[in-house]
């Protein structure tokens, strides 16, 4: 696997503090990283530079060899914030960003991906006729149906109960296997990196970002092999914080 991101000497700033600076950080493709860190760390400042929303004060960024200026149609972007409109019902939902690339055939592949997030039969409903758990899905679904090379996620599950944010997990776990795309998410859940994140991406206090392998990704039911909470207490320590955020 080659370098599919590369993070060149990039500073940020936000009223002259540095978030970032001169900071160095490559990718591979067709992995998925989990980003975690402290509230204010510059978790999502990151995923926006990634996404070509935000331009560094200095330094470069390149996807795939070239040079970020704007953000990329191969990129997609899970936002905290879900981003559904009222009137649109889950098919129209999932099916938008393919009519604005000018896709004319798409029906079948807006079905499929219904079926593929276990909402099938659901494709008439509008987002207030769904639980929380599904409205997640279809936001994922209208992420995943264009088969993007990158995937950024913002917190995809914190607003979650416990049960359904393992579905969703589970889900993005056998997308990201399916699709095979590069993955960035931020997440504030230790465990939840340990389970999507095939390496994990570490802030600490200066803005500089460690990185640490998962032995535990792609195991069958991870919480129950030996050592994983063993795991997720070596990485709190490592992060020298409580809770995080």
């Amino acid at each position: 696997m080659g370098i599919f991101v590369q993070i060149k000497d990039v500073t940020v700033s936000f009223e002259k503090q540095k978030v970032f600076d001169r900071l160095n950080l490559d990718l591979e493709e067709k992995v998925a990283y989990a980003l975690i860190g402290k509230s204010g760390s510059g978790k999502s400042t990151l995923l926006n530079l990634i996404a070509g929303f935000l331009k560094p004060d200095q330094g470069i960024i390149t996807i795939k060899g070239l040079t970020l200026s704007q953000p990329r149609k191969e990129t997609s972007f899970l936002f905290q914030e879900l981003g559904l409109f009222p009137w649109q019902t889950v098919r129209e939902a999932i099916a938008m960003p393919l009519k604005i690339k000018g896709w004319k055939d798409y029906d079948q592949v807006v079905e499929d991906m219904i079926k593929e997030i276990g909402l099938n039969g659901h494709g008439h409903k509008y987002p207030n006729e769904l639980s929380g758990g599904e409205r997640q899905r279809v936001a994922l679904a209208r992420t995943l149906v264009e088969k993007p090379d990158l995937l950024l996620m913002d917190e995809p599950t914190s607003a979650l109960d416990a049960m359904t944010k393992e579905v969703l997990q589970k889900l993005i776990l056998k997308e990201q296997k399916k699709q095979k795309g590069t993955l960035l998410f931020v997440t504030h859940d230790i465990e939840e990196a340990m389970i999507l994140g095939q390496s994990i991406l570490m802030i600490n206090d200066e803005g500089g970002i460690s990185s640490l392998e998962n032995a535990y990704y792609g195991i069958k039911n991870p919480r129950e092999q030996l050592g994983f909470y063993d795991a997720c207490i070596k990485i709190r320590i490592a992060l020298n914080m409580e809770v995080l955020g």
